[in-house]
């Protein structure tokens, strides 16, 4: 997890999982606090396809991050 940045009620993390054939896919997860609650989603959509190795996954997770933190 190289990106983690909190806006407002909302942390952003880019993280890295593996996928199937020995690749790596990006995905990110996102913590909200609402009160005493916390709701946490974690979305693959958007952060590219599979990729051969871990750092290039993460990159394009880290592109999703920054531009879901920016809205």
């Amino acid at each position: 997890m190289a990106f983690n940045e909190t806006k407002g009620n909302r942390t952003i993390e880019a993280c890295v999982m593996a996928a199937p054939g020995g690749m790596f896919k990006g995905y990110i997860r996102v913590t909200t606090k609402r009160g005493n609650r916390t709701i946490q989603q974690t979305i693959g959509r958007g952060c590219g396809r599979p990729m051969p190795t871990a750092n290039e996954a993460l990159e394009l997770a880290e592109a999703e991050a920054k531009r879901v933190i920016a809205s």
